[in-house]
């Protein structure tokens, strides 16, 4: 999901989340476990739902991950936050080895 944010540096809305499901859908095709595209529908439905109670547990875990990797001071660079505009974003920048 990381990836996503990546793509978009000016942010998404956590409710046009929807409007990203192809871009979703070959993130998790190509990064996932989930090899089932049945199974990687009923993922991506959940993270999208309405609630948003699977997107914001993604974003904790994501964050946790991080902490855990680099430590908290160092891992806030890369977090998925959400801006007074309401987008969440990431001012995380990768690059390749």
């Amino acid at each position: 999901m990381l990836r996503l944010f990546m793509a978009h540096p000016s942010g998404i809305c956590a409710d046009d989340l929807i409007l990203h499901w192809q871009e979703l859908n070959d993130i998790y095709a190509h990064e996932s476990r989930f090899d089932d595209p049945e199974l990687r529908e009923k993922v991506l439905a959940s993270l999208c739902a309405e609630s948003k109670r699977v997107f914001y547990s993604n974003i904790s875990r994501i964050k946790r991950k991080f902490v855990k990797v680099l430590g908290s001071k160092k891992a806030a660079g890369y977090y998925i936050k959400r801006n007074k505009s309401g987008l969440y974003r990431t001012n995380a920048v990768f690059t390749a080895l």
